[in-house]
């Protein structure tokens, strides 16, 4: 793993050991649980130039993929780019960033992105073309089994929200780009939006873990599980199987929900499952039994 030194004017600050200890008390940890640091003088990959880099001399020989870390930064996501096209990231290779002044979530709203959380940004492998409405569920699902796993109660709130008792701690935004599928992801660890700062009518309050993980500590144990899963999944046969295993980890899966689709008056409604490409399965609450199928919109618990 890498600190991006020089950064890039315009799109992330230059981190080296010390400024990225100093960033925020999690970020202090990780700096001294992955260093000591060495500097790099020679290019990191491809055609990045003159970029300088500070390289972790801890033992990441287990990890699935390389790792850079960036000050604060426009998004993420951004950052992905320039890298990427310069020839320094393959399937899988990630940034995270310490912070960000432009995060972005679903519809381009944005994501208040302070030091001390977790903003990643994944190369993703392409998907078959029949999973590609499924890959925002598939990375939450395969987060929401990673917490399971750490003795976090999670679930998949329908279509890229991560729930922890009732309140949002997380999200995921894929995204596609001249044929480069990536995968932003956004986990509050130990700090949230305050009520204020949240979009008027946002469906769930906002919340964090608690601080029981830093950010490169969280990434380095979550990335390798993550690809497995990832890969799990798109291997269970054909995506209705997929789309199954995803349903038990769905937020409010039997329970009566609010529904909101674009402008119009919200609607009770009962989830009951996906369809194969993702969309979610709603049974009208009229006494008809009619069944509904929600491809865009908002639900939350009534």
């Amino acid at each position: 793993m890498v600190l991006w030194a020089s950064g890039r004017e315009g799109l992330a600050q230059g981190l080296c050991p010390e400024s990225l200890a100093a960033v925020h008390p999690a970020w202090r940890e990780d700096a001294l649980r992955f260093g000591p640091w060495q500097a790099l003088s020679t290019p990191w990959c491809g055609d990045c130039g003159s970029d300088g880099w500070w390289v972790s001399q801890a033992d990441a020989g287990s990890l699935a993929s390389r790792v850079v870390v960036c000050g604060p930064c426009t998004s993420v996501m951004d950052v992905v780019r320039p890298l990427g096209e310069a020839g320094g990231l393959a399937p899988w290779d990630c940034v995270l960033a310490v912070s960000q002044h432009q995060g972005r979530g679903q519809l381009r709203r944005t994501w208040e992105s302070p030091p001390g959380n977790l903003y990643a940004c994944v190369v993703l492998p392409p998907a078959p073309p029949e999973y590609d409405s499924l890959v925002p569920l598939i990375l939450g699902d395969c987060l929401v089994r990673f917490f399971g796993e750490q003795g976090l109660a999670m679930r998949l709130k329908w279509p890229n929200d991560l729930i922890s008792h009732g309140v949002k701690v997380g999200g995921i935004l894929v995204e596609e780009r001249k044929g480069v599928v990536t995968a932003g992801i956004g986990i509050n660890l130990c700090q949230c939006p305050p009520a204020e700062a949240l979009r008027q009518g946002h469906a769930v309050p906002a919340g964090h873990l608690g601080g029981a993980f830093t950010p490169l500590g969280l990434w380095c144990s979550l990335v390798n599980y993550f690809r497995i899963c990832y890969e799990v999944a798109l291997h269970r046969g054909v995506p209705q199987a997929t789309a199954a295993g995803i349903e038990t980890n769905l937020a409010w899966l039997g329970e009566v929900v609010m529904v909101r689709e674009g402008g119009s008056e919200p609607y009770r409604a009962l989830p009951v499952g996906l369809t194969p490409e993702g969309a979610l399965r709603l049974r009208s609450m009229d006494g008809s039994g009619v069944e509904r199928i929600l491809t865009s919109g908002s639900i939350w618990p009534v």
